[in-house]
């Protein structure tokens, strides 16, 4: 899914949640009855048009789904519908993103996300670590999120320009964002990671930098050391339960080389009609090259010259730092330094022995 720079918006419409009804302080990781409720969205919507034409305006789409801007309108009180969570001030419109389906196939792709955000939206935490989720509408199988200004892959993007710019003997090691930006960064998005296993009980599945929008923090100053946007995970249409066995990912899963762990690209893995599902293990390894990606600035990862020679590269992802020093800014991650320190024990090639989110966020915390 591409993202590009939106409106911030957090304020929640009125909304319902299908039977039975659920309050928000419900630990959704204790209730797997929570795995086949859906919030329903209530309120009215305005989509916006290009001035100049009759179209759309998109804020990104993908396979499935195409995601457009609109503007969230009160709906009329109704004395039937159940208020959860509380309805913000009817007088107040709302920018917001509708992600719609593309094709019929992805019509149960999407009321599965749904059904993710849902228990992701009842966990407690959910509003620091996850794009705002509004509700479903199950009569267009379209998602409503809150609004948010910018996909983290952006945000690479031109810091690497930035940092090409500015580039010196002094700072020719450190990560693109600057080293202490980086840690921040790796800290918001690990302790995110280990609240979406261990609190919401949820797979993401597709962790890439596309896959993280940006929030800005008001009370961060640009121009310091500070990390100035809370990182909060998006599209979850490739995730699934934890918690039960019968749980699975929805069809149609996506799969992102160069993010994806290497044992969801092996031959046999792409054969399978289903692929291998995501795993927590997964999850963790796309993190950490995710965080590759920020410190070095390449979203390719793997300096290979065609998009074969690159999966043979990421098949062998354990070799990710290893490849990721052969290209041109492979000096950013220097041996024995911080960005070694957080990757390496995330993307052993073996899943078992790689670094669970939980003990992740506690060595984060000790690198400076």
């Amino acid at each position: 899914m591409r993202h590009h720079h939106l409106s911030v918006q957090t304020d929640t419409p009125v909304a319902s949640i299908t039977t039975p009804p659920v309050t928000p302080s419900t630990p959704s990781k204790r209730d797997p009855d929570n795995l086949n409720r859906i919030l329903h969205y209530t309120d009215s919507l305005d989509y916006h048009h290009h001035p100049d034409s009759s179209s759309p305006i998109q804020f990104g789409h993908g396979v499935w789904s195409a995601v457009y801007k609109a503007s969230s309108l009160p709906a009329p009180p109704s004395t039937d519908t159940l208020i959860t969570p509380p309805a913000s001030p009817a007088s107040k419109n709302r920018i917001v993103a509708v992600k719609s389906p593309i094709r019929k196939d992805a019509h149960p792709v999407l009321e599965s996300e749904a059904r993710v955000l849902t228990r992701l939206t009842l966990s407690p935490g959910a509003e620091r670590y996850i794009v705002p989720f509004l509700g479903y509408i199950p009569r267009s199988h379209a998602l409503v999120m809150g609004a948010v200004p910018l996909a983290l892959s952006s945000y690479i993007t031109e810091e690497a320009v930035k940092a090409q710019e500015r580039r010196s003997t002094s700072n020719m090691l450190e990560p693109v964002l600057g080293k202490q930006r980086w840690i921040n960064l790796a800290r918001k998005l690990v302790s995110g990671l280990d609240w979406m296993h261990n609190t919401a009980g949820v797979v993401h599945g597709d962790i890439k930098p596309h896959n993280i929008l940006l929030r800005r923090v008001p009370a961060v100053s640009d121009g310091g050391e500070e990390f100035v946007y809370e990182p909060l995970y998006a599209d979850f249409s490739s995730a699934h339960d934890t918690c039960s066995a019968a749980s699975s990912p929805a069809p149609g899963s996506a799969l992102t080389p160069p993010f994806a762990a290497p044992e969801l690209l092996s031959p046999a893995a792409l054969k399978a009609p289903a692929g291998a599902p995501p795993t927590t293990a997964s999850d963790v390894f796309s993190l950490a090259v995710t965080l590759l990606a920020a410190a070095t600035g390449d979203l390719l990862l793997y300096p290979g010259t065609s998009h074969m020679q690159r999966l043979a590269m990421a098949r062998e992802g354990h070799r990710v730092v290893e490849f990721a020093r052969s290209g041109g800014n492979g000096m950013r991650v220097p041996r024995g330094g911080a960005v070694e320190s957080v990757i390496k024990v995330a993307v052993c090639k073996q899943p078992e022995e790689r670094v669970r989110a939980g003990e992740w966020v506690e060595l984060t915390r000790s690198i400076e």
